[in-house]
């Protein structure tokens, strides 16, 4: 099938490949990765070069691509390994498990159960002795593990023969102790199996839509949100898996969180859909972003040998595959990681180095770094939500409240809205720096003593951005228009209000259709929200297309 072109250069706007530089790793196989803000840290491996493993551990910063060796001064790190698991837990990484060296065994290896922490605060090692008991987990490597609440959660892996191990273990990381031990009766690995929570979470229950909900005799609108997590009310752990490639079958199971030991685990295998399917992805890697499971991993048929990357919307489970044009075409790809604070995928590789040699090997490489937007694909983490909905609704009043006004706010139409002088000071930080008493400008003076100021847009738009400013969000009608929208996206550019930025990109996401992504192109042009403006054009090239095959 011919792809087209003008797609195709679409979708190479979504990516960028990156040379990085510094203390650069060696090819290594079953190494670890995890992110956390923007910075990537890698852990142990088996270099390629003399199949010897290691223990060093190594630093990525995210946004000068730039690669640091730690110095271990005091040889604490644990025991060379591969094929372990590192999860984040508050300021550090734990480390579970893997394949080390043996002094006992004939071939000199042997499977490892045992707990380090590396405190990214300190720069320290520890390794506490944990006291064993029935819930200990039996020695394994290639396994899954996440942390959800206070618990790691350990599933499944290999032990020494290369059985898997049917069972899910879960350890306590404040008193560290395994609390429970329990039979899962599936095969899951690090080579078709991947487990993963969200650092944050999302309102997805309440669906992905702007939804209108009716309080105090008014209408307002409810955006997606991100919530905060928190061992009271923990998140999932989503687990998939998939296997037998040539004919793909595909699983994800929800861990609820392990806070008993009869903790659930539902199977929504059967409900996940799709107008296309991941394929069989090997050695695959994830993440949760916002609404959205991510997987990504190296898919090798006889015809094709890619670095594929997919979406699953949590909130109906339809996959959707990411896009990203020509990048991955060539080149070795071997592993994706998530950036959450930038909605960007990271994938570490080598450009000029063959992915089926690399894949035989096992090997991954640390040269390269492409950068997946994924905004570009709707898929982001939503702004979170500040305060509640009772305290936004008395923003609002208190913005229709005249009595508590001291300022005018004068429109473009010659309309004027009482304000209170003080509150716009403390959350609109030009209107701080205009009301300076003693500013020598005349035309500050002339604005603060006529306790009025000219505001260069009509009515409906500054009174949009003023039910912002007093509640925080955007939640009245007024706001959701998308030429209201719009407006205020440019205004936030203007005024550089971050919080503002955030909603309204938000809002225009869920606003994006054929008829209004002209306008929402080129706002998110000129108000550099890329992502957003590739999105736009995405639909205006999609619409351009139905006209055409109408005609």
């Amino acid at each position: 099938m011919t792809t087209n072109p003008g797609l195709q250069s679409i979708s190479d706007l979504t990516a960028s490949t990156r040379l990085t530089t510094g203390d650069i790793p060696p090819p290594l196989v079953g190494s670890s990765t995890t992110v956390i803000g923007t910075r990537l840290y890698l852990f142990a491996g088996r270099l390629v070069s003399s199949r010897r493993m290691t223990n060093e551990l190594y630093e990525l910063d995210l946004e000068t691509y730039v690669w640091t060796k730690f110095q271990d001064a005091n040889q604490k790190a644990p025991k060379a390994r591969y094929f372990h698991s590192a999860n984040q837990y508050k300021n550090s990484i734990v480390f579970f498990g893997g394949m080390g060296y043996s002094r006992t065994s004939n071939d000199g290896l042997c499977v490892l159960d045992d707990v380090s922490i590396f405190d990214l605060d300190t720069y320290i090692w520890k390794h506490p002795e944990i006291t064993p008991s029935s819930s200990s987990p039996r020695p394994r490597y290639a396994h899954l593990a996440a942390v959800t609440a206070n618990k790691l959660v350990v599933v499944g892996g290999q032990d020494m023969s290369n059985s898997y191990i049917e069972e899910i273990n879960v350890l306590d990381l404040d008193e560290l102790t395994w609390t429970s031990s329990r039979p899962f009766e599936k095969h899951c690995g690090a080579y078709r199996s991947v487990a993963v929570r969200s650092l944050r979470g999302s309102n997805i229950v309440r669906s992905f839509s702007t939804k209108r909900v009716q309080s105090s005799n008014n209408s307002y609108y409810r955006l997606s949100y991100t919530t905060n997590v928190t061992e009271e009310n923990p998140n999932p752990i989503y687990l998939y898996s998939n296997y037998n490639f040539t004919d793909v079958k595909r699983e994800l199971q929800v861990i609820a969180p392990p806070t008993t030991s009869n903790y659930q685990i539902m199977d929504h295998s059967s409900n996940m859909t799709g107008a296309f399917l991941p394929p069989g992805l090997r050695f695959p890697t994830g993440a949760i972003l916002g609404h959205h499971l991510i997987i990504s991993g190296t898919y090798l048929t006889n015809t094709s040998q890619t670095f594929s990357i997919w979406a699953l919307n949590l909130a109906n489970l339809v996959w959707t595959r990411i896009d990203t044009g020509s990048c991955f075409s060539q080149g070795s790809w071997n592993r994706g990681v998530l950036c959450e604070e930038t909605n960007k995928y990271f994938v570490l590789g080598h450009r000029d180095r063959s992915l089926v040699d690399d894949y035989n090997h096992r090997q991954t490489n640390f040269d390269h770094v492409t950068v997946v937007d994924l905004e570009a694909f709707g898929v982001y983490q939503p702004p979170p939500a500040t305060m509640s909905t009772n305290a936004q609704e008395l923003g609002l009043a208190l913005l229709n409240d005249t009595n508590l006004a001291d300022f005018e706010i004068v429109t473009q139409d010659d309309q004027r809205i009482p304000v209170n002088s003080q509150l716009l000071s403390q959350r609109w930080p030009h209107f701080k720096a205009l009301t300076i008493k003693n500013s020598e400008d005349e035309e500050q003076i002339l604005m603060y003593n006529n306790r009025a100021l000219e505001f260069p847009e009509p009515y409906s738009v500054t009174l949009a951005f003023l039910q912002y400013l007093y509640t925080d969000h955007l939640l009245t009608a007024q706001q959701h228009q998308p030429q209201i929208l719009a407006q205020l996206l440019l205004l936030a550019d203007m005024y550089d209000l971050d919080r503002l930025r955030q909603l309204t990109s938000h809002s225009l996401h869920q606003s994006l259709g054929m008829s209004t992504a002209a306008l929402i192109y080129e706002t998110a042009a000129l108000s550099r929200q890329t992502g957003l403006q590739i999105r736009a054009l995405k639909v205006m090239i999609h619409a351009k297309k139905m006209l055409q095959q109408q005609q």
